[in-house]
Formats: structure tokens, C-alpha cells, sequence
């Protein structure tokens, strides 16, 4: 068995000791400066928000992933979750086809151990316990995505203990004067897309807006025999952004998100199979987000500070035989203000943040009192205090520390920290290594149930907290890079949430005894030339939990996993993307009619291909067409839901 604690806690404490002591003289042959990275090493000039501020991935003494506009332009990809496949480490699980539930897993973790960041705004559903479906996230106005593996819940806050998807939508600052783009798109399963982008820049500013429709009579996801119906679904989407330059010490930025969804969804055989079977359910479900930033820098010092307040919203409605069945509403609110001190020199970084921040998360739950009264109304609310700090040890040696304290109304104050260095070695080698803590307190559901005739709340619940060690590589040189990284996690006081309470014959929820242990390895690489870009990953997890003879593999996370994509430009024309996605077996747990005990059942590996082809017809129209699992398997990422089937989709697109 691949055992990467063992060496993860080793290489870690090595490369601190060799970074706290490395010397300028004893890099100089192969120094750089921080400022003046050769162009030609790809990786290292792109920056990312490894802290509160971009700074180059040079810097950055962890493992990130990074998708730009160019990549989700060339993948077509409609929703986020299609293209977070292509990942080292992630799991991809969904409930069959397009507007299903699709969660999603980072290293092993829980789904609500993932924070998602759109524009700075904190999207998860605390009405759903903390997760994030991925299903109803569209690509049409996503300029960049980055995804943070390992805990960050010292510079993210709660819930970020597996890492954070951070995404960044368009906002005008890219263009010169003003532009348009039209798209319209039609395909199988009678779906329809429609998308209309506008661009523009002003005297003293620039702005964004996206509108978008997607709608698809779907699929059947049902795999039990005589069960035919389609789930379809519809979603419509707005997102905008402003950003004002007052004068040059001030500067105002409005960001509005809007998604409204409808999904149609089978119900759950629980007299004869335990599967999902055909029935007129439908879930009705609307995300607000408005975030309101003001930025003061002074010129004269080295200092400035970012203020903002935001809100999100979520809401979900779910009906069944047009009857109210459950209704979960979850408001949070933040107020947070960041001043960074910046002492940088030409060749040194000498970069600090220090912060505070107010949350408040109101949640409420309806439904009809029937075996249980589902109807409750929550909240909770934390104040936390922060700081991070990105410092050159030497002209090659970096040092990210960052450290949190929050004190929550409902639990104990917790503190929260992540402390990495990074090794130039040469031009194109880049040593890392890292070691963090983040912590996740329970979710409503978890602490006061949902229906009390069958989840029993458990209000004793701890909170989850993660200790990761990483260390890994990066190389880059002349259109080539590649990372890779070993890492071990654990996680204590780990919730269960199907712990079956003898005193009442219902379920409830407990932390689990013992360590739950991820140890894993994950490769990626890139390569391009004039008219062709590589993308390959592969990743390694063992995933365990409990302990002694109960001790038992994580669900629904595969061991292996693996993607490989190419795109090619046959001329100024015509270019051609292909995908392929390999997930490997796993496990899921199925519930049977009563009386009849709980399985363990082994999911196939299985490849999804996509593949499509654009067409440049004139210089303002593009004319594309995309095939999803091009080879039609049949495939199924949860018990008795099938996967997506093959769906092509022809788009003509239209800039001005």
C-alpha cells in the first residue's frame, strides 16, 4: 500500500529546514528575481490568489490548479462540474444527467469540505449542509477558475478543509472599448442554449454582464427495468460586475449573481427496490449573491485596505405531485475588512495581510407535518481575526504562513493555520512543501435533523478538523510544466451522518471515533506549442476510515483516477478538442427495504470521451459542435442513478 505519510511528514520537515537555510550565494547561478521571471517558463509567471493579494505561483508554497478563459473556451463545457474532471484529485459524483446532483470531492474529502468562491462571494448551501451542487454552475461568464488543494481554512475561513474552488467571472477589464457575443445553441434531448456576453470599458472604469439560458428535456436516470420518464431541467443565469475607479486612492467594485433552476428528479423505491423510480418531483431552487468592495490606497505608504460586504442567498423548493414536500431557505452575510502592508523590494517580497471578519447565516426549513415537524428556524454567527504573510527567504526561497482565530456563537473558538516554503532549485525546478490545519462545524441538518420521525438531530456534534502534510514539485520550461505532490490528511471527529439510533429506529448523526486518514499522490502536465495544447493528470488516493476492525474505505471515491485533453488548431479556422476521463472503481453504500441490512456495493471503472470541433466561418462567427461521452457507456457514479448519456450539441456564436 502507497504510504504517503511517511514520506509527506519527511520531505516536509526537510524542505523547511533547507528553505529556513538556503542562502543567496548558494542559489545565485540560477537566481531570479521575483519581479523579473523569464517568460519562458510558463507556470511560474501566471499569478494566482494564493493569499488575500495575487502573487506569482512561484511563490506560492502549495498545490494549485488553473483553468483560463482560453481553456474553458476551448473545452466547451457548459457546466463547472464538466470540467473540474480534468483535475488531479477530484471526484465527480452525480445523480445521472444534465441539472442532476453532482457533488464534488477533493482528495477524499466530505462535499461540504470544499469552500467555492465566485467573485470573493462564499457560495456554499448551508441550507444542504454546506455543499455546493455543481450541477447549476454554468461556465458562460467564468473568465478563470483555480482550485486550491489541502486545508485553507486559515486564509478562507470555515468549511475549507479539503481546499477551495475560487472562480472568477468576466468583468470588462480585458478589453479595449466594448464588445458583444451572442450564442445559440441546440442539440439532443431537445436541449437549447442561449447567451448573450457584453463587455465594455469607460473613462474611469469597466463592467460585465452575462445572461444565459440552458434548458434540456434530459434523460432517464433510473436504472431499474420499466422505468422510462426523462428529467428535465431548466436554468437561467445572471451575473455582472462593475468596477469604478473613483480617484487614484479609491476605487468601488458591485458584483450580482442570479441562478434559477427547475429540476425534475425520481423518487426512492423504499416498499420493493431501494432505487430510484420514475414519480413527479420537482426541485425549484434560486442563488442570490451581491457583493459591494471599496479599496483605498493611499500613495504615499505601504499600505492599503479592501472592504467589502456580501451577501448569498439560497433557496430550494422541493414539490411532489405539485404538493410542497420541503422548503430550506439559508441567508449569510459578511462583512470583512483586510489592510496589506507591502515592504517588497525589487528582489525580495515582504507581503502581509492582517483582517477581520463577521458572518451570519440564518436558516430555515418547511415542509408538511406529517410523521415528523420538519419546521425550524437557525442561526449562527462567528467573528474571526486573520493574517498571512508571503516573504523571500531569499531571492529563491519563499515562505507562506497564514493563521486564523474565530470565535463561533454555537461552539469552541477555533484556530486555524497553514505554514509552506517554497525552493527555486533552478529555472525550471520548484520545490514546496506545506503543512495546514482547517476546521468545518457541523451543518444545521447535522445538529437539529430534518424530519424527527426518521434524522434525528444531534446537537453534541464537534466540529471537523483536517491536518494535512504536502510536498511536492514543480517544472516549467519552454511551453512544458508539470506538478506533482504526495500528501497525507487527517481528519478527526469525522460526522457520520447514518448512524442508526436503536432508542428511536431512526438515523442520526455522530462524530466518528478515531482518525480518518487520506494519503494520495496526484500528477498533472501541460505542454503547447503554436497550434497544440497537452493537458494530462493522474492521482492516487487511500481513503480509510474509523478505526481497529471497523476501520472501512471512504465511499464514492475512487483510487485511481485520470484525465488526458488535447486541442488542436489546424489552421486560423478549424480547431478540435478532445477529452477523455478515467474514474476508477469505487464504493457506495446501498439501503434496501426494511427489513433487510445495508450494502457495501463495488461501482466499474469506467472513461467518459467528449469530443468537439469549431469552425471559424467568418471573423466575427464561429460555428462549434460537441459530442458528451462520445462512446455512449453506460456508467454509474451513485447506486441505481445511470450516468450521462451521449448528447451532442451544435452552437453558432456571434462577437461585435
Amino acid at each position: 500500500m502507497f504510504n504517503s505519510r511517511i514520506l509527506a511528514r519527511t520531505v516536509v520537515t526537510s524542505t523547511f529546514t533547507c528553505a529556513l537555510f538556503a542562502t543567496s550565494n548558494s542559489v545565485a547561478a540560477n537566481s531570479i528575481a521575483t519581479n523579473s521571471i523569464t517568460t519562458n517558463v510558463a507556470i511560474e509567471t501566471m499569478t494566482v490568489s494564493g493569499s488575500h493579494s495575487a502573487i506569482p505561483i512561484a511563490q506560492l508554497a502549495g498545490n494549485v490548479s488553473v483553468l483560463t478563459a482560453a481553456d474553458i473556451s476551448r473545452s466547451q463545457a457548459t457546466f463547472v462540474a464538466d470540467l473540474l474532471v480534468q483535475f488531479a484529485g477530484v471526484d465527480i459524483s452525480t445523480n445521472g444527467g444534465v441539472g442532476q446532483f453532482a457533488e464534488l470531492r477533493l482528495r477524499g474529502s466530505e462535499t461540504n469540505h470544499i469552500l467555492v468562491l465566485i467573485d470573493g462571494i462564499a457560495v456554499n448551501d448551508q441550507s444542504q449542509g454546506g455543499l455546493v451542487d455543481l450541477a447549476h454552475l454554468s461556465t458562460q461568464s467564468i473568465a478563470r477558475i483555480e482550485l486550491y488543494r489541502g486545508p485553507q481554512s486559515a486564509l478562507w475561513g470555515d468549511g475549507a478543509v479539503g481546499g477551495v474552488l475560487n472562480i472568477t467571472t468576466v468583468d470588462g477589464g480585458d478589453v479595449d472599448t466594448s464588445t458583444h457575443s451572442l450564442k445559440l445553441g441546440v442539440g439532443q434531448q431537445a436541449t437549447q442554449q442561449i447567451q448573450y456576453q457584453h463587455q465594455a470599458r469607460f473613462d474611469k472604469g469597466h463592467y460585465g454582464v452575462t445572461i444565459s439560458h440552458v434548458s434540456t428535456d434530459g434523460q432517464n436516470i433510473s436504472t431499474v427495468p420499466g422505468n422510462i420518464e426523462k428529467d428535465g431541467y431548466d436554468n437561467t443565469s445572471i451575473h455582472s460586475k462593475l468596477s469604478y475607479q473613483i480617484n487614484a486612492k479609491h476605487e468601488l467594485n458591485a458584483t450580482a449573481h442570479y441562478v434559477d433552476y427547475k429540476t425534475a428528479f425520481d423518487a426512492t423505491d423504499f416498499v420493493t427496490t431501494g432505487l430510484p423510480i420514475d414519480a413527479n418531483n420537482v426541485s425549484y431552487g434560486q442563488q442570490q449573491s451581491a457583493k459591494l468592495q471599496w479599496l483605498f490606497t493611499p500613495n504615499q505608504f505601504h499600505w492599503s485596505l479592501n472592504s467589502s460586504a456580501n451577501i448569498h442567498r439560497n433557496v430550494v423548493d422541493n414539490e411532489s405531485d405539485g404538493e410542497l414536500s420541503s422548503l430550506t431557505d439559508a441567508t449569510t452575510m459578511t462583512i470583512s475588512s483586510i489592510a496589506q502592508l507591502d515592504y517588497s523590494t525589487q528582489s525580495l517580497t515582504r507581503q502581509y495581510h492582517v483582517g477581520v471578519e463577521l458572518d451570519e447565516t440564518d436558516f430555515e426549513q418547511r415542509g408538511p407535518i406529517d410523521f415528523g415537524d420538519p419546521n425550524q428556524s437557525q442561526q449562527i454567527s462567528s467573528q474571526s481575526v486573520f493574517a498571512d504573510a508571503v516573504l523571500s527567504l531569499t531571492k529563491n526561497a519563499f515562505l507562506n504562513a497564514s493563521l486564523r482565530y474565530t470565535d463561533n456563537s454555537e461552539f469552541d473558538a477555533a484556530t486555524d493555520y497553514r505554514l509552506g516554503a517554497n525552493w527555486r532549485a533552478t529555472e525550471a525546478i520548484t520545490w514546496f512543501a506545506s503543512i495546514g490545519q482547517g476546521s468545518k462545524h457541523p451543518t444545521f441538518t447535522e445538529r437539529f435533523g430534518f424530519y424527527a420521525g426518521s434524522f434525528i438531530g444531534n446537537p453534541d456534534l464537534q466540529p471537523e478538523k483536517a491536518t494535512t502534510y504536502e510536498v511536492g514539485m514543480r517544472f516549467a520550461h519552454q511551453g512544458f510544466s508539470s506538478q506533482l505532490n504526495v500528501f497525507s490528511a487527517q481528519l478527526e471527529d469525522e460526522i457520520n451522518g447514518f448512524v442508526y439510533d436503536a432508542a428511536t429506529g431512526g438515523f442520526t448523526a455522530d462524530n466518528i471515533t478515531g482518525e480518518s486518514e487520506r494519503d494520495g499522490l496526484e500528477w498533472e502536465l501541460s505542454w503547447s506549442s503554436a497550434a497544440l495544447n497537452l493537458n494530462a493528470s493522474y492521482s492516487y488516493l487511500d481513503a480509510t476510515q474509523g478505526e481497529g476492525d471497523s476501520r472501512s474505505v471512504e465511499l464514492r471515491r475512487a483510487r485511481h483516477n485520470g484525465s488526458v485533453n488535447a486541442s488542436y488548431a489546424w489552421s486560423d479556422k478549424v480547431s478540435t478538442y478532445l477529452s477523455g476521463s478515467y474514474v476508477g472503481s469505487k464504493f457506495d453504500q446501498f439501503f434496501p427495504p426494511w427489513p433487510q441490512a445495508s450494502q457495501i456495493v463495488a461501482m466499474r471503472a469506467y472513461w467518459l470521451v467528449n469530443a468537439n470541433v469549431s469552425i471559424a466561418v467568418t471573423p466575427k462567427v464561429t460555428l462549434s459542435a460537441k459530442v458528451d461521452n462520445l462512446l455512449n457507456h453506460q456508467y454509474q457514479d451513485i447506486v441505481g442513478y445511470r450516468g450521462l448519456e451521449r448528447k451532442a450539441l451544435v452552437t453558432l456564436a456571434y462577437k461585435w
